[in-house]
Parts: C-alpha cells; structure tokens; sequence
C-alpha cells in the first residue's frame, strides 16, 4: 500500500528528543536499526536526488516512558549518515541511517522528517526542493518492538513527482513505503505498508 505524506501534519507531532537511556520505559528496551532505499524510477530525468535526512519519529500505542512525549521516541539521524544523501544511489540497496536502543511496544506511525532536497537533473540544471508537508512524511504503520527484540525498519522513498507550485516553488511529492522485519528470539515476522 502506498503512502503519500499529506500536508498539514507537522502540528500534530512535538519534537522532545528522548535519548535512549535517558527515560525509563515501561516495558524495557529493543533494537531498531533504520534503513533508508530507493525503489527504481521511471522515465526520469533526475541523475541526483539529495536529501537531508534528520530524524524518525516512533509512535506508540499507549505510554512507553515515564517522561513527556509519553507516546513517541524521537531520534536524530547522525549528521554523517543523513545529509545529502543521494536517493538515487540506493537503488537495489540500502543505507543504515541508524542504529539505537527504543522502546518495547506497539509502533502505530513513523514520521521521518527531512529538511531539505535538492534534484540534479540529467540536462545538468538543479533546484532546490520543498517537500510536501513541510518535510515530515508520516506513515500509518504498525509494528512491535519485542523486549530484547530487535526490528530492521527500511524506509522506502520514491521520487514519485517534481512539479512547480504556483509557478514559483519546487516541490517533491515521494511515495513512502516501509517495511518492518521483526525479530524475537527464533520467531521473524515481517510487516509492510
């Protein structure tokens, strides 16, 4: 199923970072590795799609932390894995943009948050990029994170349009896709969306 991030949604959600280690959690602790790709496009014109990649958001089904957001673990992306990454490059493999300690429990949404973007066409013009909903792509997803668990999390961004808003602003409009494989113990599951 795919996703597109729709604008708007930037007031819903509080960026308190929650370092891992720095709350208690309620039902302890997992690991989450974050990874970003890119699926093929077609017919494009694009040789470069920079973007900056600076954080994921988790959220939960209930209260995962003792201390404010209750319901969400932010972390950033580290300056050396999330900036200018070409999603072009990623075609057919993967970047790990991260790999942290989050809270046990039940995952309802991502948010990932990019700050900016820039196309290099094969014509060798460039823009700078607006991305739609200010940058914040939410996905309706849901997943467990198991105590002692781990899940590999890969977000897939699809360069799915690059137009002009009234006739001044670039904006990128990506298709989100994501998709969850979580481990316990000698059980897998995986999950899509």
């Amino acid at each position: 199923m795919a996703v597109i991030a729709v604008a708007g949604l930037a007031t819903y959600f509080a960026y308190n970072v929650v370092q891992p280690g720095s709350g208690s959690f309620a039902a302890g602790t997992g690991t989450l590795n974050v990874y970003l790709t890119d699926a093929p496009p077609s017919g494009t014109t694009l040789k470069s799609l920079l973007l900056n990649v600076t954080s994921v958001v988790l959220s939960y089904e209930g209260n995962v932390t003792t201390t404010s957001p209750r319901n969400e673990f932010v972390f950033q992306v580290p300056t050396s894995r999330g900036m200018n990454v070409d999603l072009l490059k990623l075609q057919g493999t993967s970047l790990l943009l991260l790999a942290t300690s989050v809270p046990a429990g039940n995952v309802t949404r991502i948010l990932v948050n990019i700050t900016g973007a820039e196309a290099i066409f094969t014509d060798g013009t460039s823009a700078k990029l607006n991305i739609v909903a200010n940058g914040e792509l939410m996905i309706p997803f849901h997943f467990q994170v198991t105590k002692s668990g781990s899940v590999d999390l890969t977000v897939d961004i699809q360069p799915n349009a690059i137009h002009t808003s009234k006739g001044v602003t670039t904006v990128l409009t990506p298709v989100v896709h994501a998709m969850a494989v979580q481990k316990s113990g000698s059980k897998t599951a995986t999950t899509t969306a």
